[in-house]
């Protein structure tokens, strides 16, 4: 099966999820992730700011803008992605509750560029399809893989976190692409897993 035909799969398992279904598993990952969260922060308790880059839901994807404003109101630096050149690297730029967003590229929107946030040391990353060994399969635009390519490519060391539905899981044979970067986790609904060695 081509990669193009496993997306079209896994767009149509995700538009079956009605939207009660979706709100109550963006709760239960967003309560994931604050459970790991808070485990992350007590194994490293020199550090009292984390960045956070998190997505603004398209797509019948996982709704987390609570979650970012949560991590906000916290007092961590969470940023947003945004297209500034097409087929180039994205970058991030802060948010908060009160920042003004403006329709990006693909009408996804954008945090005004005012404000470039440093690299994350946790980047969110929509996946609508993932591995049980941390492979991704996202809408095939390569932006996120470029991102990731580019900050590994720097040196910069932060963690990979694909979140998908658990309907995302690719159940067939799937090769990923030479450029793809596998992920760090996989948070879904059902938990935060780690990805099994290949």
């Amino acid at each position: 099966m081509s990669n193009q035909e496993i997306r079209k799969l896994l767009t149509a398992s995700r538009k079956a999820l009605t939207l009660p279904a979706r709100a109550g598993y963006s709760e239960q990952i967003m309560r994931h992730f604050m459970n790991w969260f808070k485990q992350l922060q007590q194994a490293r308790p020199e550090k009292n700011v984390w960045r956070v880059a998190g997505f603004w839901p398209i797509k019948e994807e996982p709704d987390l803008i609570p979650l970012l404003t949560q991590l906000d109101e916290l007092g961590h630096e969470v940023c947003l992605p945004c297209i500034t050149m097409l087929d180039s690297p994205l970058e991030f730029y802060r948010w908060t509750a009160n920042t003004p967003l403006q329709p990006g590229k693909f009408n996804i929107p954008e945090p005004q560029l005012n404000e470039k946030t440093a690299v994350a040391d946790i980047i969110l990353v929509p996946t609508l399809g993932f591995t049980r060994d941390g492979h991704r399969i996202g809408y095939g635009k390569g932006y996120y893989d470029r991102t990731l390519a580019q900050l590994q490519k720097k040196g910069h060391v932060f963690i990979k976190m694909g979140v998908a539905w658990d309907e995302g899981e690719i159940m067939t044979d799937y090769l990923p692409e030479p450029h793809d970067i596998p992920l760090d986790y996989i948070l879904t609904p059902s938990g935060l897993h780690t990805p099994l060695p290949e």
